[in-house]
């Protein structure tokens, strides 16, 4: 199974730029005091990143026929938002406190694993990525 794909590629650099534009805006809202700013912009960037997801996964599933149930996009997802907020701390832009940041990169992480445990049980289930049932019909 191909696990690095150019859609996933593609995925990570809208996910890379959505994320530091949110991580500046959650910091500019937060200084501000404004509530509505913060949620506002956590509801949009959430939204963005299920679009893109969903289109680049579909793309991604049809174009390599990779039957991984998302996984790997949620695994993108985590080292970046992770990644760039502890990045984002350390350069200065406190919008959260380190642990905040570590208690959400532990329940995430905790997600992830179970997330893992269903690929694990998925993968079994194929041959080599294709869906058993694409392959003997």
């Amino acid at each position: 199974m191909k696990a690095l794909t150019i859609r996933l590629g593609q995925f990570a650099i809208c996910a890379l730029v959505l994320t530091v534009l949110f991580r500046y805006a959650l910091n500019l809202c937060i200084d501000a005091n404004s509530t509505i700013g913060t949620t506002t912009s956590s509801i949009v960037y959430g939204g963005f990143m299920f679009l893109i997801g969903w289109y680049f996964g579909k793309k991604d599933a049809n174009e390599n026929e990779i039957h991984d149930i998302g996984f790997r996009f949620h695994l993108v997802t985590y080292i970046l938002c992770i990644g760039i907020g502890y990045g984002v701390y350390h350069l200065g832009w406190n919008a959260e406190s380190l642990r905040a940041m570590t208690i959400t990169a532990i329940s995430w992480g905790i997600g992830l694993t179970i997330h893992f445990i269903f690929y694990l049980i998925e993968q079994k289930r194929t041959i080599k990525g294709y869906a058993r049932e694409d392959i003997f019909q």
